[in-house]
């Protein structure tokens, strides 16, 4: 599979790939891209839908404040973004969490929250502020907008 290129300054894959053999179904569960020790993989029960608001409730973001990547395994964008952000986490592994959503796991509820939280193409990144609630990530998704964002307001 590979993925339909959304044009925008992010490169981003919409939402359906591109599937050549018509016998696999659009649900299928694809394997996460992370490493849950580094980059934690998160489902819908991680979070806590407030209205329009959207909250983290995973233990691991306590304190608030870090990055929920929303990606599709098959998308190559994410694929060739993953060891960037994987990078990133390494780096600020002891005060700031980094999460990850397979938009791909049905069973998770991931469909569903990528709904939820209006992503329309992968990836998309958002951030969680100090009351644990979600936000789109206005910049690039790139290392150096990343860590930018990071020195500047935390």
């Amino acid at each position: 599979m590979s993925c339909n290129v959304v044009e925008n300054k992010n490169k981003k894959c919409n939402m359906k790939p591109k599937n050549n053999n018509n016998s696999k179904s659009s649900h299928t569960i694809y394997k996460n891209l992370f490493d849950d020790n580094i980059v934690n993989e998160l489902v819908l029960n991680d979070f806590e839908i407030k209205g329009k608001k959207i909250k983290m409730k995973n233990k691991k973001f306590k304190r608030g404040n870090g990055f929920v990547l929303f990606y599709a395994p098959w998308c190559s964008h994410c694929k060739i973004f993953k060891q960037e952000y994987e990078n990133i986490a390494l780096d600020y592994i002891q005060n700031f969490p980094f999460g990850a959503v397979n938009t791909e796991n049905v069973a998770g509820g991931n469909d569903r929250l990528r709904h939820l939280a209006g992503v329309e193409g992968v990836p998309t990144l958002k951030y969680v502020d100090e009351k644990g609630f979600l936000h789109d990530f206005q910049s690039n998704i790139n290392n150096d907008d990343i860590i930018y964002f990071i020195n500047m307001n935390f």
